[in-house]
């Protein structure tokens, strides 16, 4: 008689960092400059995903405690106070909210995914900052998104991006994604972009 062996039992994802995935968003810690071609090949990755809509792919890129937001901008005289709210956002959601949007647009009855947007990330100036976490960095990014969708959907977008990245098994996973949007007034176009 052979012995059978148990099935394998996934292992549990690890926990987000404290404090890391909500709340005020980490300050930069010491210039890691040595990480900045990796990272920049791991975000590239990440933006030709998204725009060659290979949402499976995209989606296995993000840690399972990933968490996205844009803050509401804010016109402010004085050049010295933020620009972006502390506390307010346009967009929040989660790794399973972008799961929900993405297996909505693969179904026949989203037909108002359809014709499909198309857009185009352009990074620029990825600089990688070390965080309280040994094994999450931070990356700020200039971004350039157009997205298109019939000759009267044009919309052109400026942002920075904030991002957070956990190393786990040898690969970079987002954990976290803040997007300062260079607008005082976004537009309901803007906010349908994933960044």
């Amino acid at each position: 008689m052979t012995a059978v062996s148990a099935p394998h039992t996934p292992q549990p994802p690890a926990p987000a960092p404290p404090g890391l995935t909500h709340g005020p968003f980490p300050d930069r810690g010491i210039r890691l400059p040595g990480l900045d071609a990796a990272i920049t090949t791991v975000l590239a990755d990440e933006s030709a995903a998204l725009d060659e809509g290979e949402h499976p792919l995209w989606l296995d890129m993000l840690d399972p405690a990933f968490h996205y937001e844009i803050p509401v901008p804010l016109l402010r005289e004085d050049p010295a106070l933020p620009r972006h709210s502390t506390s307010a956002v346009l967009f929040d959601a989660t790794k399973r909210v972008f799961e929900l949007k993405f297996g909505r647009a693969g179904l026949l009855q989203a037909w108002s995914d359809r014709p499909v947007t198309t857009t185009r990330h352009f990074l620029g100036t990825v600089r990688v900052f070390a965080t309280t976490a040994t094994d999450v960095v931070r990356a700020d990014t200039n971004l350039l998104v157009t997205s298109n969708r019939g000759a009267e959907h044009t919309v052109l977008i400026s942002a920075a991006r904030q991002d957070l990245l956990r190393e786990r098994d040898g690969r970079w996973l987002l954990l976290r994604r803040r997007v300062l949007l260079d607008v005082e007034v976004a537009t309901h176009e803007q906010l349908s972009v994933v960044f």
